[in-house]
C-alpha cells in the first residue's frame, strides 16, 4: 500500500534518510522544511514535492525541531517556537485534515537519568532541559489527540 506522507523536518538529520527510502518504497512525499542545510540535501523525484499544506496527506511524520540541548540553549525563543509552539497547531491540523496516522520523534531525554540499565517507554518522563522537556510536553499534547483508529 502506497501512502501520501507528510514529513516536517525532511530535510534534516533524519528526514534526508528516511525520505528517499520512503520513495523507494513507492511513497509520495512531501516535505517542508526550513532547509537550513541547504536545498540539495534531497534528490529531485518525480513523487517528492516541497511544500507547505497538508491536506490529501495519508500520513505526518513530525521530525522539524532544534535539536539537542546546545542548539536550543543558543536561541531558546525559536527552540520554543519550533519545538513547541508549533506543535499542537500543526497536530490540530493535520486532524481536521483527516490525517490517518502521526509520528512524532521524541528524545530518550525525556525520561532524564535514570538508574535502571534500560529505559522503556512506560517509565515516568523526567526531562531536565528545555530541550527535553519540549519534547515531553509534546508527548503529551499528541496523548490528548490520539484515537483508537
Amino acid at each position: 500500500m502506497t501512502n501520501k506522507i507528510f514529513i516536517t523536518g525532511g530535510a534534516g538529520y533524519v528526514g534526508s534518510m528516511l525520505v528517499p527510502r520512503l520513495l523507494k518504497d513507492g511513497h509520495s512525499v512531501t516535505v517542508i522544511d526550513l532547509m537550513w542545510f541547504g536545498d540539495d540535501v534531497i534528490d529531485a523525484h518525480p513523487n517528492l514535492k516541497l511544500k507547505s499544506e497538508i491536506p490529501g496527506h495519508d500520513v505526518v511524520i513530525h521530525l522539524a525541531c532544534i535539536s539537542n540541548d546546545p542548539s536550543v540553549d543558543l536561541d531558546p525563543e525559536l527552540g520554543r517556537s519550533i519545538n513547541l509552539d508549533a506543535f499542537r497547531p500543526l497536530v490540530e491540523i493535520s486532524k481536521a485534515s483527516g490525517v490517518s496516522r502521526f509520528i512524532y520523534a521524541s528524545s530518550s531525554s525525556v525520561y532524564g537519568v535514570k538508574s535502571e540499565p534500560n529505559v522503556s517507554e512506560d517509565m515516568s518522563l523526567e526531562p531536565l532541559t528545555d530541550y527535553s522537556k519540549f519534547k515531553a510536553d509534546c508527548e503529551k499534547i499528541i496523548a490528548e489527540y490520539q484515537s483508537d483508529d
